[in-house]
């Protein structure tokens, strides 16, 4: 009789592997540092002026994607990252700018990052640290 083969998925290695787990902690606190550079100026700098609703919501997730998008471009990776030792990385060469456009496209909206994360870990994968976007783009996030 033949062995059905079973799939595993980011979160089997995620479950078993500490540095796995401390690498996507990482990640989690370099989009809350990056999150903060781009949100917290912004929606002060609203208020201010009286603005909010979708305008407001729609300028900073787009602004948070041009900013992601550009500095993995320019400098492998965004403040966030560099502060937690990690950046982005083409598996194929140099970084361009259609991989640093699609790998950060669902950073326009918090709910898209998420669903990202759990795809990209939920999928059979030989990268267990790629989001979905990053497999789609062929990049990686890895400790510096």
């Amino acid at each position: 009789m033949q062995e059905i083969e079973q799939m595993v998925t980011g979160f089997d290695y995620l479950s078993k592997d500490k540095d796995l787990q401390q690498h996507w902690l990482r990640r989690f606190v370099a989009i809350v540092i990056d999150a903060l550079i781009i949100y917290a100026p912004i929606n002060f700098f609203f208020s201010l002026v009286g603005a909010n609703g979708f305008l407001v919501f729609f300028l900073t997730g787009g602004l948070f994607f041009f900013y992601t998008a550009a500095f993995d471009l320019i400098a492998s990776g965004t403040f966030g990252k560099m502060l937690m030792h990690l950046k982005t990385v083409s598996m194929k060469g140099k970084l361009d700018l259609p991989q640093a456009l699609m790998r950060n496209v669902s950073k326009l909206f918090a709910l898209l990052l998420l669903l990202d994360w759990i795809i990209g870990m939920a999928v059979d994968t030989n990268d267990p640290r790629q989001k979905w976007t990053d497999q789609l783009a062929g990049t990686s996030v890895i400790l510096q």
